[in-house]
């Protein structure tokens, strides 16, 4: 009561000064603080001995356990009025309820705690799991630790929880450490001190109390103190220097809490196996009196080997007490441990005064946290709420930031020169293709093999043969054991297959387990560790590979005399990243009216299903299938599958080598037809440029339709002209069991030669255009046309599913139908080209034939939207590509074989969004297709569909304007985005 008084005088004096000063925020703190006090010592005062003892003690709980848990639980919080929980392994709604039941019964608020380090996800199910500490070590932003921190203590805020017994900042200077490991940030004390400052910050500023651990560092243990009492060993100099460096630099940043460990140290206790967790000359005489400490001390869990092996319960509790513990964890028995701290007050070995100084740390921060004020926590949407976008984008931020390059002495990172690549992927672990391998596909064209970790070396001798026919070899290694038992569950085999194909010097390892395994693998040439075997590890450690992720990432700790801690190469993005909107600043939630606006197109059959990819700034974060191959419904549409993209090919095929030619000088724009073939004179085809042919000024007939010449006059197929077996004569397949004539390609050209050009440098879209424009490029390589694009250009870029004629090396099933043709071919079309003259040709012509999927296009774009620049390849120069994307006349709004938005708001159709500038270019294809780059906004946006299927007369893909309103929703999704 005196005490009372005093602080009321001193408060008085004080409020004129309050009021005066200048600054009123720290006045402010210094009142509330002084309040605090106030309720804290009227608390305690309160308080009887049994409910004074009961705020010392955190017991554990559980949220999947049966009612009688529960019950005791309940009991146990009246009966010992306990101060707090400690909730372990359970679900997030069921905790979040308990908790609400648990506070409502006691008479004290209660601590609410969680061993929370890489979020409440290390013990509740069905929540987003961040990065483990080594991985985070890897880091070089601690802003993003930071963060993770903040992040984490919204989670916890979110369940109810006051307390994270995190950060660990243990140094991990033991490779062998059984419990610590992957739960250290690292082996260099100024790297974990610094990223365990940025992880408590993150918490403690968001309201969450850090508990740092293990003190006074559980880094050089040998044993488990889960199992037994470890040693350490170091004298003082050693122990000050290393150990307690961390310690001392979150002491100095105001951590909140630290907890002790079990140990033995004998340097500082000179009594046989006496834990720290029960030494006063460590609690008391270490952390208190020298470190200056005054946060929350908290021991480890007293029901551990390490404690109980040499201590009985009771005893403990009362060790740990007079030690200088404050708060004491997982008692084994609460009964007894309550009677014996009575017993040790009763006798004098405790000292009441002491209790209540305790009892008063508690309570002043039950207060600070305002646990006094009416609080429940809502279970409702709790999982959504504690997997946010948010939460997820970070966790996938510090993956991308922790991805590290150990070596780069052979097969170089990122990979290039794909045209010169044959890879295979060897999976070390999973049973079958996993995510690691269907995120390298998404470069380019990788066979996969999966192994067991079991395999005997008979078997990987026979698949060691199988790998010889390729030049780069990438092996992963999945679901490693955790801690340094042994060689992680690497078995001798497994080793000696991965260091015998090394000596070729085409492997890349990717280790997705702990880094002190690379020392099996030191001589490999080229190493990508990735730290955690997760999906989301597992796609950006593909993605870093082929460069769609910058890599910064250092290694945290020495691995073996080759691979030291710090080792770590940067390198740049160069291909396209795989995200998600939010990474962009786009909500997700304003991109689904475009599941609306596809649901509608194929509820109205304007189509049976579509791809659509939406990327910005080298980002694609949309890459979503809808519907069916058709209406029957019988097969999903899936990213990988290939689409007719009809018109689209006159940029994705022919322009490619106009371009090139452009660039290198080899023709001009000004050049006619005539300077690269001749062409019959009677309506003078061969004074026509390529340029007019480019800008669909040249005056030529929109289309012919060739067919018709070559039917009966009852429009059935003419024998003279089909077959429907392949031979000698009939070496042309027009589609399936159809085959023509090789003089039919002279009859198309004759149909062209003798159509009357009119309206020279009008603007008239025409496919004869790029007819001639390939014929040109034929003239100029002197070889197949596919054979020249896939060469120059699909296989470097990695458009490896960009074809002509897809039955050659796919099968049916992943390959799109277009039209069942009653008119013409008499069949559906399916694997074949839908245009009938491109089909006449042999499936490969100049305005038609390639087919592809919505990935291959958005690298073939990027390219574009990069200035000619692709995967650390040139393509084209900045000059040549800034030409043909854009408008060259008045009379035409295309530029050089691209098209462009209509700007005259008079005219009703344009081919893409009004929202899009004129700077966009790209094409539109007959089967219901669209590629379009935005190079003002670096946005790609494809659309592909056989809207043709079943008939090509279905134009309510147009009439509907679906893929134009889908495109007006991506730019209002980045308004919105840039207006918050």
């Amino acid at each position: 009561m005196r005490i009372t008084i005093i602080l009321l005088i001193l408060l008085l004096q004080t409020f004129p000064l309050i009021q005066n000063a200048k600054t009123f925020k720290i006045s402010k703190d210094l009142l509330i603080k002084i309040n605090n006090k106030i309720k804290t010592d009227s608390i305690v005062a309160n308080l009887s001995l049994d409910e004074k003892i009961g705020q010392l003690f955190m017991i554990a709980t559980y949220s999947d356990k049966s009612i009688s848990h529960e019950q005791y639980i309940l009991k146990t919080i009246k009966k010992y009025h306990i101060g707090g929980l400690i909730f372990f392994k359970g679900h997030p709604y069921k905790q979040a309820k308990l908790t609400n039941e648990y506070q409502s019964i006691s008479k004290i608020p209660l601590f609410i705690a969680m061993d929370a380090e890489w979020g409440v996800s290390m013990r509740l199910d069905s929540i987003i799991s961040f990065p483990k500490q080594m991985t985070l070590g890897a880091i070089q932003n601690n802003d993003l630790i930071y963060q993770m921190g903040r992040e984490v203590a919204n989670q916890c805020k979110r369940l109810g929880v006051h307390i994270n017994f995190a950060p660990v900042i243990d140094i991990n200077t033991n490779p062998s450490n059984p419990v610590i490991h992957l739960r250290s940030f690292g082996e260099k004390r100024e790297m974990v001190a610094n990223k365990g400052i940025a992880y408590m910050k993150g918490m403690q500023d968001n309201g969450i109390i850090a508990v740092a651990k293990h003190f006074p560092g559980h880094g050089d243990a040998d044993v488990d103190s889960h199992l037994d009492l470890p040693v350490i060993r170091h004298d003082k100099k050693r122990l000050n220097e290393i150990e307690l460096f961390p310690f001392k630099k979150l002491i100095f940043n105001d951590c909140k809490g630290i907890m002790i460990a079990h140990l033995y140290i004998p340097e500082y206790e000179q009594e046989t196996n006496t834990p720290s967790t029960l030494s006063k000359n460590i609690v008391t005489g270490l952390l208190i009196d020298k470190m200056k400490y005054n946060g929350l001390i908290f021991t480890d869990a007293l029901n551990m080997q390490g404690v109980t092996k040499f201590y009985n319960p009771g005893e403990i509790e009362v060790k740990a007490l007079l030690a200088g513990n404050d708060i004491l964890l997982f008692p084994k028995n609460i009964a007894i441990s309550v009677k014996k701290i009575k017993e040790a007050i009763a006798d004098g070995t405790l000292s009441e005064n002491e209790i209540d100084k305790k009892v008063k740390k508690i309570i002043i921060k039950k207060l600070e946290l305002k646990l006094f004020e009416p609080t429940s926590i809502n279970p409702k949407n709790i999982v959504k709420d504690l997997n946010s976008t948010h939460a997820y984008l970070l966790k996938r931020k510090l993956i991308e930031a922790s991805i590290t390059i150990v070596k780069n002495n052979g097969v170089a990172i990122p990979i290039k020169m794909l045209q010169n690549k044959k890879i295979v992927s060897v999976a070390i672990g999973p049973l079958k293709e996993n995510k690691f391998q269907e995120s390298l596909k998404l470069y380019t064209s990788v066979q996969t093999f999966q192994i067991s970790k079991y395999s005997s070396a008979k078997q990987l001798s026979v698949l060691t043969n199988s790998l010889s026919d390729f030049n780069t070899i990438i092996v992963s290694l999945h679901s490693l054991s955790s801690y340094n038992v042994k060689t992680f569950g690497l078995k001798t085999p497994i080793i000696n297959f991965v260091n015998k194909l090394k000596d070729n010097n085409n492997i890349i390892l990717v280790n997705f387990g702990s880094p002190y395994a690379l020392k099996f693998f030191d001589e490999t040439q080229t190493i990508l560790q990735a730290y955690q075997n997760e999906d989301d590890f597992q796609d950006l450690a593909a993605q870093a590979l082929f460069g769609g992720i910058e890599i910064s990432g250092k290694l945290p700790v020495s691995a073996s005399k080759n691979i030291k801690y710090f080792d770590g190469i940067t390198k740049q993005a160069v291909r396209l990243k795989y995200t998600i909107p939010e990474e962009i600043g786009i909500r997700k939630k304003n991109l689904l009216k475009i599941d609306t606006l596809v649901k509608k197109a194929m509820e109205e059959e304007a189509i049976p299903g579509c791809q659509i990819l939406i990327a910005k700034n080298g980002k694609v974060f949309f890459h979503k299938s809808y519907g069916f191959h058709t209406y029957e419904k019988k097969k999903e549409v899936k990213n990988t599958d290939l689409y007719d993209i009809a018109s689209i090919s006159k940029i994705t095929g022919t322009l490619l080598p106009i371009m090139r030619f452009y660039d290198i000088g080899i023709l001009d724009l000004n050049d006619s037809i005539g300077s690269f073939f001749s062409c019959p004179s009677e309506y003078d085809y061969g004074q026509s440029t390529i340029k007019e042919m480019l800008t669909h000024q040249a005056g030529f007939k929109a289309w012919i339709a060739f067919y018709l010449s070559t039917l009966n006059k009852d429009k059935t197929i003419n024998k003279e002209y089909y077959s429907k077996t392949k031979s000698e004569k009939f070496p042309i397949q027009v589609c399936q069991q159809l085959y023509t004539l090789e003089s039919t390609k002279d009859t198309i050209w004759k149909s062209i030669y003798s159509t009357k050009i009119k309206k020279k440098g009008k603007y008239k879209y025409s496919d004869l255009d790029f007819l001639f424009l390939k014929r040109i490029v034929d003239t100029l390589t002197k070889q197949p046309f596919d054979i020249y694009l896939s060469n120059n250009f699909y296989s470097p870029l990695g458009m490896n599913l960009t074809c002509f004629n897809p039955l050659k090396q796919f099968s049916l099933s992943k390959i799109i139908p277009t039209e069942n043709d009653k008119y013409f071919r008499n069949q559906i079309i399916h694997g074949n080209v839908h245009d009938p003259a491109a089909a006449m040709m042999g499936g490969i012509d100049g305005h038609a034939g390639i087919f592809s999927n919505t990935n291959d296009l958005a690298k073939y774009i990027q390219m574009l939207l990069n200035e000619g620049k692709y995967g650390g390849e040139r393509y084209f120069s900045p000059q040549t590509v800034n030409l043909f994307t854009k408008t060259q006349s008045t009379e035409s709004r295309r530029g050089l074989g691209f098209d462009k938005p209509v700007t005259d708001k008079s005219i009703k159709y344009s081919p893409t969004s009004r929202n899009a500038p004129f700077s966009t270019f790209g094409h539109t294809g007959f089967t219901g297709t669209c590629a379009w780059g935005d190079p003002d906004n670096d946005i790609i946006y494809i659309f592909l569909s056989n809207r043709t299927y079943p008939d090509a007369k279905n134009k309510k893909l147009l009439k509907m304007n679906t893929r134009t309103d889908i495109q007006r929703v991506i730019y209002e999704a980045l308004k919105k985005n840039s207006t918050h």
